[in-house]
């Protein structure tokens, strides 16, 4: 009822004055107060219940969207998942993946896409081929830790995103990674 008090107060202004001006002076009376017997029987005043509203940003923000930015936080740094040229999950791979399971926990609902990406190093067919094999590894390994399958869905894209110049070998070790974006359940590839 908050903020509407003021709204009914000039309602009733409204409505008295109304009568007043059509029924004449003297048509609007108020009743006459009534004595109590007991003037310890009034009860207390009721105090007004204000319930906390939810903070405008975590209303705006998809729950997906905070699942993304912890899996981004984590995968950061992190780029020896696979063996080289190889779609075979590296020990320290699967302890990362393990925590990537961990938070897509927390939403059920939330559905993502794993991105393979490689270095710009041999054929672009070859390369496609295995950022496809990588991301179905991550996937398989997510499903195999608990997570829905049609929450996941994999894509290859080879060496066509690069995050960095493949001009040194930090750099294309860089560009040898996975990458989640938010997906819609049900895409699963």
């Amino acid at each position: 009822m908050q903020g509407k008090d003021p709204y009914l107060a000039l309602l009733g202004l409204f409505i008295l004055g109304t009568v007043f001006l059509f029924c004449g002076e003297g048509s609007v009376t108020s009743p006459p107060p009534v004595a109590l017997e007991n003037p310890a029987e009034i009860p207390p005043p009721i105090s007004k219940i204000i319930e906390p509203r939810p903070s405008p940003a975590s209303s705006l923000v998809p729950a997906s969207a905070v699942l993304k930015k912890k899996i981004d936080e984590l995968l950061m740094g992190t780029t020896m998942m696979f063996q080289i040229n190889s779609a075979t999950l590296l020990p320290e791979g699967k302890t990362v993946l393990n925590s990537v399971a961990t938070i897509l926990q927390e939403d059920p609902t939330a559905a993502f896409e794993v991105g393979g990406h490689t270095d710009n190093i041999g054929p672009e067919p070859t390369n496609r081929v295995l950022s496809e094999q990588r991301a179905k590894a991550v996937v398989d390994y997510l499903i195999s830790k608990g997570i829905v399958a049609d929450r996941l869905a994999s894509k290859g894209y080879g060496a066509s995103r690069p995050i960095t110049e493949n001009s040194t070998e930090e750099g294309r070790q860089q560009n040898r990674q996975i990458e989640f974006s938010i997906g819609t359940k049900g895409e699963q590839s």
